[in-house]
């Protein structure tokens, strides 16, 4: 396999041929390309209006458009085509008719994916514009997958929350995987973190970190990590950083701190 212009060239004994794609995975069964595209979908619609004296109104159904979308598609090195799996965001439509403002956009979900030599695994979680960041929380939920050679064979519903998750990250030893994120509150301080370490398909520690003392930042995720041969997890933390490792959890601050 070897990277090219427009994507990653693979040769299988004496066949070559392309796979146009950002990412690409490989496995002992196949490899799964990773691919952003426009198509045809129908998506979540969510609509905020301002009408007269500055009532609010929100609403939600469906929209079939040309939308932005990640596609995940599994193939054997033969060219067998295994699965496929479309990832879309959702559409949004502001009206301000007091004062005659109107804007409208689509919204894809971002994507983080990490692989061992079995398993693909994909966070997918949703963003909002900038300007109406209190979309989230009609959008669609977010997810962490595990795929195998034939589609999926865990999915974690992650919630959604009123504003999008931050400081994500997911990341592989080649056996084990750690994957963290934070979520915010409405103001943008933080609210929690959440950190999951995975061998194979079997969760072998998660935890939720809980905002409890506005005066300690310690307790949240903000956005890297890494993990060992062992499956012990190091992760940061706004004073320090947590080390997990063989069921023990222990806090390290800075020396600052």
């Amino acid at each position: 396999m070897y990277k090219v212009s427009n994507g990653f060239a693979i040769r299988v004994k004496n066949s070559s041929y392309l796979i146009n794609a950002s990412e690409v995975f490989f496995f002992n069964w196949g490899f799964v390309a990773v691919r952003n595209e426009s198509k045809v979908s129908t998506v979540p619609l969510i609509k905020f209006s301002v009408g007269q004296y500055g009532k609010t109104n929100m609403s939600t159904g469906n929209l079939t458009a040309e939308v932005p979308v990640v596609v995940l598609r599994a193939c054997s090195y033969d060219g067998k085509p295994l699965w496929n799996l479309t990832l879309s965001g959702y559409a949004w439509a502001y009206d301000d008719r007091e004062y005659g403002i109107e804007a409208n956009g689509t919204v894809a979900p971002v994507v983080l994916a990490t692989n061992t030599s079995d398993y693909l695994y994909v966070l997918v979680y949703q963003t909002s514009p900038r300007q109406f960041s209190d979309l989230r929380r009609y959008a669609p939920e977010d997810y962490f997958y595990v795929f195998g050679k034939n589609g999926t064979v865990r999915k974690f519903d992650l919630g959604g929350g009123y504003v999008p998750i931050r400081n994500a990250f997911l990341v592989s030893n080649g056996s084990y995987v750690l994957m963290g994120l934070e979520q915010p509150q409405l103001d943008g301080s933080p609210q929690s973190g959440y950190v999951m370490i995975l061998n194979g398909t079997k969760v072998v520690w998660s935890r939720l970190f809980q905002m409890n003392d506005p005066s300690c930042l310690c307790y949240v995720v903000p956005g890297w990590g890494r993990i060992d041969e062992k499956g012990c997890a190091v992760f940061g933390l706004y004073d320090g950083e947590g080390r997990y490792c063989n069921g023990t959890l222990t806090f390290h601050r800075n020396s600052d701190g």
